[in-house]
């Protein structure tokens, strides 16, 4: 009886050993310096927006750009929406080994509406792509559901929220797009999206320095020019009204403080 009470516990211990040894082998597999890298990148991604402006722009120190799109189930992203920022980025940033883009789908989390906070644990929750060599990593997360600082008369449709984060109210451009007097998704998508990636570009004075003085005095960090990309109503409803014509475009002012901040 001891005998074989001794080789059951001998049996455990050896297993706990066998274990041990595989989570050390696992673990020592990565070395301290590529562990303090991706802490350095995750906490560098976690600034202001703006603040990254010239490391999206130029190569001098990233030559390539990692997309990650994440959405909530239920609210994807058009294909012509990818497409057409994709190109649209291509067009203006200096990134010679391209731009990669990722897109996953997340669960809902099924809230009426988000905070800032709450937008930016789920994003510390799902995101993956980081700073790494000489890749740049930039993230998207499309909720399902609103912003809850909206009032009764401005509703936001997205915004940029860390240096290369942006969120986009899914849910909101759902309701807003594809009927009768509102723009087609992928429009809408695509409006939003470009606007808040100026953002993160730097513009309007918020990190790409102006050539010439564009601000909004009334809208600080947007552009004074009601037909530019960059004008305020671009990321409320509001906007719905100066669409008919096509996407709005980035005028001469804002591509030229892209330009001298390492930009096309």
């Amino acid at each position: 009886m001891q005998n074989k009470l001794f080789e059951k516990h001998y049996s455990r211990f050896t297993s706990s050993i066998f274990l041990l040894s595989l989570i050390f082998l696992a673990t020592s597999c990565f070395k301290d310096s590529e562990v303090d890298e991706r802490l350095e990148s995750v906490k560098a991604a976690k600034r202001s927006p703006g603040v990254s402006a010239n490391e999206i722009l130029s190569s001098s120190k990233f030559q390539s750009l990692e997309l990650e799109i994440q959405y909530m189930e239920g609210y994807p992203l058009s294909e012509t929406t990818i497409t057409q920022i994709t190109d649209w980025l291509n067009s203006l940033i200096n990134k010679p080994l391209g731009i990669t883009v990722i897109t996953t789908s997340i669960p809902a989390v099924g809230q009426e509406d988000y905070s800032v906070t709450e937008v930016r644990e789920i994003e510390d929750n799902n995101r993956t792509a980081y700073n790494a060599g000489d890749k740049l990593g930039m993230y998207i997360l499309i909720l399902d559901g609103y912003f809850d600082e909206d009032s009764d008369t401005e509703a936001s449709l997205g915004f940029a929220h860390r240096n290369t984060s942006i969120a986009l109210m899914g849910k909101r451009v759902k309701e807003n797009s594809g009927s009768f007097g509102r723009p087609s998704k992928p429009k809408l998508e695509t409006t939003v999206l470009e606007h808040e990636l100026g953002h993160l570009m730097g513009l309007v004075n918020l990190g790409s320095g102006m050539v010439t003085d564009h601000e909004d005095g009334e809208n600080l960090k947007h552009c004074d020019n009601e037909d530019c990309l960059m004008y305020w109503e671009v990321e409320t409803r509001s906007i719905f009204s100066s669409m008919d014509e096509g996407i709005p475009t980035l005028d001469e002012n804002c591509l030229n403080d892209l330009k001298a901040n390492g930009g096309k």
